[in-house]
């Protein structure tokens, strides 16, 4: 039996890009800052990102500005001097802007250029084995579930019932014994 959780949700498409790019971003911002923590950011003002000539971006304040209002980056406003300003994400950067400022701040050779092939790759570390966790259902709860809410009204023995027929085909079904004691554990069913 597997001792793992299928858990599907539905994140839309936008979001799901902006946090991924995100956590790259993010990766690139700690191994830069255990290099050099005051340089790292994350906010950038129209005149700083048309200074670093990225490309895909203009290279005038203005520019920067049109296109990110026209596009909707991700922005707020802040204080500088006695004024406010439009500071705006990396993360809404269009994608090549975005990777060469990766590629500045991993201190990496523009993105045009080419690197040679690495010849020999380390070897891969060994998984490490993940202990069970106590709080953490076995496959069969899901469907089980599933069953009870959708096709049996809440009724327990009439799922179990069901139960085989529905369970994919790597997981393995339990014994009574095994099932009533983890229904309990997690309160689906009473003692």
């Amino acid at each position: 039996m597997r001792n793992s959780f299928d858990l599907t949700v539905s994140v839309p498409a936008d979001e799901w890009a902006y946090m991924k790019r995100r956590v790259v971003y993010l990766e690139a911002a700690l191994l830069r800052i255990v290099r050099d923590g005051e340089k790292m950011r994350e906010w950038f003002a129209a005149a700083e990102l048309a200074g670093l000539l990225l490309p895909g971006l203009p290279s005038s304040i203005d520019g920067v500005a049109r296109k990110a209002s026209k596009e909707g980056w991700m922005r707020r406003k802040t204080k500088a001097g006695s004024r406010w300003m439009h500071v705006y994400h990396v993360t809404a950067l269009p994608k090549r802007a975005f990777d060469a400022l990766i590629a500045r701040l991993l201190d990496l050779p523009d993105i045009d250029e080419t690197a040679p092939l690495v010849d020999v790759l380390p070897p891969m570390p060994r998984p490490q084995q993940i202990e069970a966790d106590t709080n953490m259902a076995p496959p069969w709860v899901l469907p089980l579930m599933r069953i009870m809410k959708t096709e049996t009204a809440g009724n327990l023995s009439e799922a179990w019932q069901r139960l085989p027929e529905r369970l994919p085909p790597d997981v393995a079904l339990p014994s009574v014994e095994e099932a009533a004691s983890i229904l309990v554990q997690f309160g689906i069913a009473g003692k």
